[in-house]
């Protein structure tokens, strides 16, 4: 199911680290190398990046480097679902 989207945007980048009206979705990095410029932009995502020149608008977005690991509190532990029947050990009330 979508989120409703609100009236009014909020789209704001403060040290790197990009706030919307959800809190902070993102952290991103740039480096200019040469002629070139390189972007790192960190999120639940993964980790992508993009190549530009300054200036000119040409760049090529969205190369994803890696993927992060699933954060998970160590307290808790999957779900063990049951695999076969005789999980529960009872007799069968057709058997003789």
């Amino acid at each position: 199911m979508t989120r409703k989207r609100s009236a009014i945007n909020f789209d704001k980048t403060i040290a790197g680290i990009n706030f919307t009206e959800r809190g902070p979705q993102s952290f991103s990095k740039s480096f200019k190398l040469g002629p070139f410029q390189l972007t790192l932009n960190a999120r639940e995502s993964g980790i992508r990046g993009s190549v530009g020149i300054p200036g000119t608008g040409l760049s090529k977005r969205n190369i994803k480097i890696c993927d992060l690991p699933k954060l998970s509190p160590p307290d808790l532990k999957p779900e063990e679902t049951p695999d076969l029947p005789e999980y529960n050990k009872k007799p069968d009330m057709w058997s003789d």
